[in-house]
């Protein structure tokens, strides 16, 4: 049996995180139709190149 505490503050935390996942997509995919490489779009998000990728092949839910 799996136990998942609940609390407000956890469920804030998750609240933020979609809202992340939804603002990284958003920037990649804007400065990838701009033609920005790879390493260059990383680099403007803060994140690694293989972050940036996966947050255009995950579902914005």
């Amino acid at each position: 049996m799996q136990v998942r505490p609940q609390s407000a503050e956890l469920d804030a935390l998750a609240a933020a995180r979609l809202r992340y996942k939804a603002a990284l997509r958003e920037a990649v995919q804007a400065l990838r139709a701009e033609a920005a490489s790879w390493a260059d779009t990383a680099q403007a998000c803060h994140v690694r190149i293989a972050d940036a990728q996966a947050a255009l092949r995950e579902d914005p839910g």
